[in-house]
């Protein structure tokens, strides 16, 4: 679903949700808590690639965190 070509392509909240197999309401929640950001186009929520890209990072980095201090 994600790779380099599609970096102009946007997403829906679906889309993200299936991609992260998450909940609707679980992107929802991320984007009220300023976790990931989206672009509202009317009244959707749609996100780019980098988007995406960015929140998977930021996941990640806490991972990181999390395995450093329990260590």
């Amino acid at each position: 679903m994600l790779n380099e070509s599609n970096e102009l392509q946007v997403y829906t909240i679906n889309d993200v949700a299936n991609f992260l197999k998450v909940a609707p309401r679980t992107v929802y929640k991320h984007l009220h808590d300023g976790v990931i950001k989206g672009i509202k186009m009317g009244n959707k929520w749609r996100f780019t690639h980098n988007q995406i890209k960015d929140y998977i990072q930021q996941l990640e980095r806490k991972v990181e965190i999390k395995n450093d201090i329990e260590d």
